[in-house]
């Protein structure tokens, strides 16, 4: 495992040790785990897990993980994320939040590696928050990735929450390729648990010919701890 990356961020958590802190998990479930549009599980259910540190100053670190199946001829079967990140108000109105990612692949037997890095920044003004996402060498390729999204979650009544998306996918990695995913859904929370539900929907070349990417309704349940 290339966990070298993450001593700086070990040296930032000894720094902030004397702030408060507060640790924080969550355990998920979904019939489908969608990244960007696309399904990491050839279209069946993963369970997932986080953990989290947050600090008064802003600043945050955690480690995430999913079971994954890219398909028969590949034998990836878990993703283990790592990240580090900070965020804050910039008004009442509008706040930012950057976040550097690295993603693991795990299973392999044949010495495959697809382990990279990346970095996301976003500004969230009211309910509307933008997403610019950047990686230079996406699933160690030597070719860059980019990615770009709009969100915007507004509440219908006191329980529910609209959510809708729309997110393009660029860059080297995607030469001739590129993409753009939808959704829209609804959220809320309940006897502790939060809820989703969403129909997500892409224009990738083929995408009613596979389990990979499919459009698609995603039901999610989460307890945080």
């Amino acid at each position: 495992m290339k966990l070298t990356w993450l001593a700086p961020a070990a040296l930032l958590a000894a720094t902030f040790s004397a702030q408060a802190a507060e640790v924080s998990g969550t355990v998920t479930f979904t019939n489908d785990y969608r990244f960007r549009g696309v399904s990491q599980t050839s279209g069946d259910p993963a369970l997932q897990g986080s953990l989290d540190v947050g600090f008064d100053n802003g600043i945050y670190a955690g480690i995430w993980g999913s079971n994954v199946n890219f398909g028969d001829t590949d034998n990836a079967n878990l993703e283990i994320d790592y990240y580090i990140g900070r965020y804050g108000d910039i008004t009442e109105d509008l706040s930012y939040d950057a976040t550097l990612y690295y993603f693991q692949y795990h299973g392999y037997n044949d010495g495959t590696d697809i382990d990279f890095a990346e970095l996301d920044l976003r500004a969230s003004y009211k309910d509307l928050t933008l997403l610019v996402a950047y990686a230079p060498d996406y699933v160690n390729s030597g070719d860059d990735y980019s990615y770009i999204a709009l969100d915007y979650s507004t509440a219908i009544t006191e329980q529910v929450n609209l959510d809708l998306h729309a997110g393009y996918t660029s860059g080297d990695a995607y030469k001739d390729a590129e993409y753009s995913d939808y959704s829209v859904g609804v959220s809320g929370s309940a006897a502790g648990l939060d809820l989703s539900l969403a129909y997500l929907a892409n224009d990738v070349e083929g995408a009613t010919t596979d389990d990979l990417d499919d459009n698609t309704v995603v039901f999610t349940v989460s307890r945080t701890f």
